[in-house]
């Protein structure tokens, strides 16, 4: 492995580590008197928190399915920016929920 390689593969790994002791995983995200939960589907969330509740960003990927399932698993990153003006992020996977987190 060349010189560039490694060093590469260790600044990206510092800069991974450095995302993820940055952010919080929550349980839910208020909206309103409701709240976004985990498993919830992109319908669930629009009738739950209302139409007009809409992520400032969203970003869809798509990459094959781990495992020893076939197709591909299909992501989406809904962001929200919140009144303390943290970002928080809501991801889904295969139109669920997975993950709700925000960076400090």
């Amino acid at each position: 492995m060349r010189l560039t390689s490694k060093v590469f593969m260790t600044v990206a790994g510092l800069f991974s580590s450095a995302v993820l002791a940055g952010s919080a995983d929550l349980s839910s995200l208020p909206c309103g008197s409701q709240a976004i939960k985990l498993g919830m589907s992109p319908q669930q969330i629009k009738s739950t928190c209302g139409q007009n509740w809409q992520p400032s960003y969203i970003s869809k990927h798509e990459r094959p399915a781990l495992g020893d399932e076939k197709g591909n698993d299909h992501f989406e990153k809904w962001m929200y920016n919140t009144a303390d003006n943290k970002a928080t992020h809501v991801i889904f996977k295969n139109g669920e929920v997975v993950r709700i987190f925000t960076l400090r």
